[in-house]
């Protein structure tokens, strides 16, 4: 899979949250531990894919939509917490890197509704 970085923040966050909200909803699944490197986005279609209860997946996506959202305003720091928290890996320089594009795109917006 070939993404671009805006993809790939939205990926990370999207695992994120997903985890955390499979956690509410269905604390019985266990993600499986992969040998090789982490793949934004791999934890989210995972478990949509694993999943067949219709009501189940959109439960927790409505759940990680909302804490996709909750991510974005989050710093560095908060983020590596809530990565760890749920087991994704999320270095500090790609946190840095999530926070900052986020920031960046809240500013851009306050400055344009002025």
């Amino acid at each position: 899979m070939n993404v671009n970085a805006r993809e790939q923040y939205f990926l990370i966050l999207a695992d994120i949250a997903t985890v955390a909200a499979i956690g509410v909803h269905d604390s019985g699944y266990a993600f499986a531990t992969a040998d090789g490197e982490y793949i934004p986005g791999s934890l989210r279609d995972h478990w949509l894919a694993s999943t067949g209860d219709a009501g189940l997946k959109k439960r927790v996506m409505a759940m990680a939509s909302a804490g996709a959202a909750s991510l974005q305003g989050m710093g560095e720091q908060e983020l590596v917490a809530a990565a760890g928290r749920y087991g994704v890996t999320l270095s500090a320089a790609m946190a840095q890197r999530i926070a900052e594009y986020f920031d960046a795109k809240r500013n851009a917006v306050l400055t344009y509704n002025r």
